[in-house]
Formats: C-alpha cells, sequence, structure tokens
C-alpha cells in the first residue's frame, strides 16, 4: 500500500531529554506480544502535555498516530472498529517514521510501529476475540493462474453474500412493514412515511451493487470462461442475469408506487403484501444463481487464467491484476456504495473483502478514501450491532 509499508526496520528513538542523539549508533528496542514482535518508536509530544496525564485520561483507549493520507493507519482503524475490543482514539500526525502509522494498545504498552501485517498481528495477539484482522496465512498456491483465480473466486463470492443479505434485509423490512399494516385499522398510521423512503435507498443501494456484480461478471469473467470451456457454458446465467432485470425493476416500481399512496390504507397494505411476494421470488432466484456460478464457473477460473497466459494477454507477475481489474471495474461499489456493500458482510468476511481490497486498488488516494468513508460509518455504530447483525448494522446507520 504504497509508501505507508515499506520492509520493517529498527527504529531510533526522537531526541528526548537524557537520550541518545538521533544520529548516535542506537537501535530502537522491540516489544514482543505473544510471538509478534514490532519495533517501539516514541512519537514527539507538545512540552504543554505531559505523558503521565495522556496515560492517566485513556488507560483503555487504543491509540492510532498517523497521516491522514495513509491507507496503513485508516485499515488500522477499520479493523479496530471491526474488532470492538476497546474504544479507538485516532490522532493525526506526520511525526511517524516514513509515513508510517503508529499503534498504542492502551496506556500501559509502548508506542510500536511496523508494516501493517505486523501491526494488525499485534492487534489479534493482544485481543483473541473475532473476527481476526491479520491477513490469513494462505497455502502457496501451486500456480499463478490458480493464485489469481483464487482472488477473483473469493472476490465474487464475497460480493454474493453481501447483495444476499441486503435482499434479506429488504424482505425483512417490507414483511415487517405487512405485519404492522395488518393493525392500522385503529385509526392511526403504525407504518411512517420515513421507513417506506428509507426501504426505497436501502433496495436501490442493493440494486446498484447487483447490477455492477453482473455487468462486471458479463465483461471480464463470463466471455474468457466461454472460450476457455465450450460454447454456451455461460448461456444460463447470462439468461438469469436477463430474467432478474425486469424483476427487480417491477420491485423498484412497487416501492415508488409505495410512496405516493397514503400510509395505512388498505391499497398500501396490498401493494406491500405483493412486494413482499416479489422480493422472496427474487431472494429464491438470486440464491438458486449464485449458487450455479460458484459451483459451475468459479473452479473453471484457473483455466481461463491459464488460456490468458498462453494467448500473452498476462505476465508472470501479475497474479492480482485480475482481481484489480474486477474491484476497478465496480466503481460505484467501491467508492460511493463501499461501506453499504461492507454492512452486508459478516466481520470476518468483511476482513477479507478488505484484505482482497488494499491490495488490489493501486490508487492509494482512492483507497484512502474508501477507507475513511467506512470508518467514519462504522464510528457510529454500537459493537454488538457490528458483530451480530450486517443488515442491521446498515439498518442503524440510515436511521441515525
Amino acid at each position: 500500500m504504497g509508501n505507508c509499508s515499506p520492509s520493517p526496520r529498527r527504529r531510533r528513538r526522537p531526541t528526548e531529554p537524557g537520550s541518545p542523539a538521533l544520529g548516535s549508533n542506537v537501535s530502537a528496542p522491540t516489544v514482543t506480544v505473544n510471538s509478534v514482535s514490532v519495533s517501539t518508536y516514541a512519537l514527539a509530544r507538545s512540552p504543554s502535555v505531559s505523558a503521565a496525564a495522556v496515560d492517566a485520561e485513556d488507560a483503555g483507549v487504543v491509540r492510532v498516530y498517523g497521516s491522514d493520507g495513509c491507507p496503513v493507519a485508516w485499515r488500522l482503524r477499520v479493523s479496530l472498529l471491526y474488532k470492538a475490543a476497546a474504544p479507538l482514539h485516532f490522532t493525526p500526525s506526520e511525526a511517524a517514521p516514513l509515513g508510517r502509522p503508529v499503534l498504542r494498545l492502551s496506556a500501559a504498552d509502548p508506542e510500536v510501529c511496523g508494516t501493517a501485517d505486523e501491526l494488525l498481528r499485534l492487534v489479534d495477539a493482544r485481543f483473541e476475540g473475532k473476527p481476526r484482522v491479520a491477513p490469513p496465512e494462505r497455502p502457496r498456491a501451486a500456480s499463478p493462474s490458480a493464485a489469481a483465480a483464487a482472488e477473483v473466486a473469493e472476490l465474487v463470492r464475497l460480493q454474493h453474500r453481501s447483495a444476499e443479505r441486503h435482499l434479506e434485509g429488504v424482505a425483512a423490512k417490507v414483511a415487517e412493514m405487512v405485519k404492522k399494516g395488518k393493525k392500522s385499522g385503529k385509526g392511526r398510521n403504525v407504518v411512517e412515511g420515513a421507513e417506506v423512503r428509507r426501504l426505497g435507498k436501502w433496495y436501490g443501494d442493493a440494486m446498484e451493487v447487483m447490477l455492477e456484480h453482473a455487468r462486471m461478471e458479463e465483461t471480464l469473467i463470463f466471455p474468457d470462461i466461454q472460450r476457455a470451456s465450450f460454447p454456451g457454458v455461460c448461456d444460463k446465467v447470462n439468461e438469469q442475469h436477463g430474467r432478474h432485470l425486469p424483476m427487480m425493476n417491477g420491485i423498484k416500481e412497487d416501492i415508488k408506487t409505495l410512496l405516493t399512496l397514503e400510509l395505512g390504507s388498505p391499497l398500501f397494505h396490498e401493494v406491500a403484501v405483493n412486494l413482499s411476494v416479489r422480493l422472496k421470488a427474487l431472494q429464491d432466484h438470486t440464491k438458486e444463481h449464485f449458487k450455479e456460478e460458484e459451483s459451475d464457473l468459479l473452479p473453471r477460473l484457473e483455466q481461463v487464467r491459464r488460456m490468458q497466459r498462453e494467448e500473452g494477454k498476462v505476465s508472470d507477475k501479475s497474479s492480482s491484476a485480475w482481481a484489480s481489474e474486477a474491484v476497478a471495474t465496480m466503481e460505484m461499489t467501491h467508492s460511493k456504495l463501499f461501506p453499504f456493500f461492507m454492512t452486508g458482510l459478516l466481520p470476518q468476511e468483511a476482513m477479507q473483502y478488505l484484505d482482497l481490497v488494499c491490495r488490489c486498488t493501486k490508487n492509494t488516494r482512492h483507497l484512502v478514501s474508501m477507507l475513511r468513508s467506512l470508518a467514519e460509518r462504522l464510528e457510529d455504530a454500537n459493537p454488538s450491532i457490528i458483530h451480530n447483525n450486517p443488515t442491521k448494522l446498515y439498518e442503524h446507520l440510515l436511521c441515525s
């Protein structure tokens, strides 16, 4: 991730009263937590702020110091928010070595500096609960083609899970509105207009992500699967994409109709019931469609990548290039809708996707923008919501 993650080095402390000069030949000590070693680093502080006062103020607070433009600092913040093990405070600082962030796990711990993976492993070692925020140890791929195929397959599967859960959340919300509608005959409206407007935004965002995902598959994956396998292998999934679009548009129109009707009226209730039926049908079709893609098409990706290499389209060193292209193709999902998309993933899935995005997004400024938008939304959420129900998290953020 650019200059924020250079090779690990031993760090020297800045000059302090009673400590050696920066130019002296003294290396920084290291700190070890459960076999994870990183270099300690003392940030320069304002003379008006005593270390004792800071320590007394935030004894249990995890602190991250770093540049506001550093993707590693933002990744640390997002990971710690998902971890939700302790209060988190970020302090913008340009004093960190070589632009890398500095982490302090508590007032009793030293400030430490390291690569992204080192710091994330340190977080996992200290806070052992789920999710695990450090990238998992992956078995060595049999070939560059296998590695590239595995990345793209993981990307597609996680996008499927997010879409499924958001559809499930929308359907559950409509079912709740139908249930409330049955109680509207006592001279009061149980369903509020704000609920319908939030439903429209929720479904509209889910539809945008699903359509962008389908376009990515149709342009980047399906044509080469068909060339590498046999004619017609992708015909069924392409036909399913075509059938899903009218269903999705019909649901969108039903939600628009709800917005024009009198809340709690018999007609409102009737349209809501029909909407619930349509959503259930779309859910069933979508789950079956994703299942077929994952069982029939994704296993063919390694064969596709080998074919692309034989044709000279990719080099042996570009194992992440295919996934990078898929990420770049889905512009809305990985910009404006990134926090929305991520709230469809369980915390451990979110960490997997975050690792993919950080490895596959080459534009540092764009990556920082994505991570910042996600961190800002997570900071508004209750940790128990993040851990227990991703779509409840999105609903909570819609209302906040």
